[in-house]
């Protein structure tokens, strides 16, 4: 018999497409859930293989596929906790998510979940500890939002160890992770209905997204984006700064160095590659450096800017 949580997550999967898209996204989803720390596995195996010869075999596979219908979106780990807190729902008209998460696929803003969480192993370090490779603990890092995806990796993911949350138990993983220095991401995917419902804890050494995207500046290939950056960028007071080291080591996205001038250590920062996840700032000794906003890094992940941009919309009937 059809568990119920099944037959929700398929009507999830077919919104926005119809005939043999709906049917195909429905068969994705499934796959993609009930077998997702393989499913992640065998995708980074192929990236692996595949960053290594830049043809049109990547381009189809790794950034028109992939790129397009898995992406994240960096939040700082303010909005990561405003996100979970959520007491009302939040739904965006599309040209205003677009601004947020700029993708033609995968770009719904709709978060209703408010008690709806569940936390499952990160199926990237999973890949790792499989391998034998080093990875981060712990494991149980990823949290799911919304009662649809919940209910049914609950259901359907025994092996990844899901089990429904509380906001205080999500809360506290967050705090945790903090400290620990990672980088906070909402995920948006084709298997998730195109919608964000996936909130990660990501690390430069385990997750997937972040090595793939390396690999492939590293061999050259241009056009690979899966992660937009938050909307900020990062300004060095040079007078406070005295070139320790620390923020190197703590940037995920190799966006900070220490260079010599004159004889002197100072400390070389790179605009481009900085998602402005905040991790530097945090662990500044001196805090010489500070997130500002800048809108060529796009708009912010702004729960509460969100959450007003929703009501309005309702109440203009936008939605």
């Amino acid at each position: 018999m059809i568990k119920k949580s099944t037959i929700h997550f398929w009507k999830m999967q077919g919104e926005g497409a119809w005939g043999i898209q709906r049917v195909l996204n429905m068969i994705h989803g499934y796959v993609y859930y009930t077998l997702y720390d393989h499913y992640i596995a065998c995708a980074i195996s192929v990236a692996r293989m595949l960053s290594r010869f830049p043809n049109i075999l990547f381009k189809t596979v790794i950034i028109n596929f992939f790129g397009n219908r898995y992406h994240c979106k960096v939040i700082t780990p303010e909005n990561a906790r405003k996100l979970i807190a959520l007491e009302e729902d939040v739904v965006l008209p599309t040209e205003e998510s677009k601004k947020i998460i700029p993708w033609e696929i995968a770009n719904k803003i709709i978060l209703k979940h408010k008690d709806q969480l569940a936390i499952v192993d990160c199926p990237c370090r999973i890949e790792k500890k499989t391998a034998g490779k080093k990875y981060c603990e712990p494991i149980h890092t990823c949290v799911f939002y919304g009662k649809v995806g919940v209910d049914f990796v609950t259901s359907h993911m025994p092996r990844m160890n899901g089990h429904r949350a509380t906001k205080e138990e999500v809360l506290n993983l967050l705090e945790l992770q903090q400290k620990k220095g990672i980088v906070f991401t909402a995920w948006f995917k084709d298997a998730t209905g195109y919608r964000a419902g996936v909130l990660c804890c990501c690390c430069s050494c385990c997750c997937a997204c972040m090595e793939v995207e390396s690999l492939t500046r590293k061999n050259g290939i241009q056009g690979l984006a899966m992660t937009a950056p938050s909307g900020y960028s990062v300004a060095v007071d040079m007078e406070k700064c005295n070139a320790c080291g620390k923020c190197v080591k703590a940037c995920h996205y190799s966006a900070m160095k220490v260079v010599e001038i004159d004889g002197k250590k100072k400390l070389g920062y790179s605009e481009e590659l900085c998602m402005g996840c905040g991790v530097c700032a945090s662990r500044c000794p001196n805090e010489s450096i500070s997130l500002v906003v800048n809108p060529n890094k796009g708009a912010i992940f702004d729960i509460d800017a969100m959450a007003a941009l929703s009501r309005k919309a309702i109440s203009i009937g936008r939605l």
